[in-house]
């Protein structure tokens, strides 16, 4: 299993994928921040390819300014982790964290963040069992101000 670089001509997959991770964002809005994403020299994102060369799901990594919990600057924070509900439960998912882990350790990071929607229980217990520890629960709010 790798990290596969994503390219312009995977953006409807991408798009796919991360539908699954956000089913709340409409597709404008994805499309407009796949586009800011794949610009961007703070993001990483790759699809996870099994060694026969089938894309089986996507890592987005950012690096951030500042994280609750964390003493660096900037942090890598994985945005979000999508493995394909067959490959889910093979431990995959923790192998991936690991090669995050890593491609984070291999560039003189000493932390990792990441978040996960109150709800999502699942998800909650795969980043403890994975060894992350949890740090806050929060409800986030934006206001759009363009318009004011």
């Amino acid at each position: 299993m790798r990290l596969s670089p994503i390219t312009r001509s995977n953006f409807p997959l991408w798009s796919k994928f991360r539908r699954e991770i956000y089913p709340q964002i409409s597709t404008e809005f994805d499309l407009k921040e796949i586009e800011n994403i794949y610009t961007s020299k703070s993001w990483y994102c790759w699809f996870i390819e099994r060694d026969d060369g089938a894309i089986i799901g996507l890592v987005e990594l950012s690096l951030r300014n500042i994280v609750d919990g964390c003493l660096g600057s900037p942090v890598p924070y994985l945005e979000g982790l999508y493995l394909i509900p067959t490959e889910q439960g093979k431990g995959q998912g923790a192998a991936i964290v690991e090669k995050i882990i890593g491609w984070c350790r291999k560039r003189g990071y000493s932390e990792l963040a990441t978040d996960t929607e109150l709800t999502n229980i699942r998800a909650q217990k795969f980043y403890e069992k994975s060894g992350f520890e949890q740090v806050d629960k929060v409800v986030e709010y934006r206001i759009d101000i363009a318009d004011q």
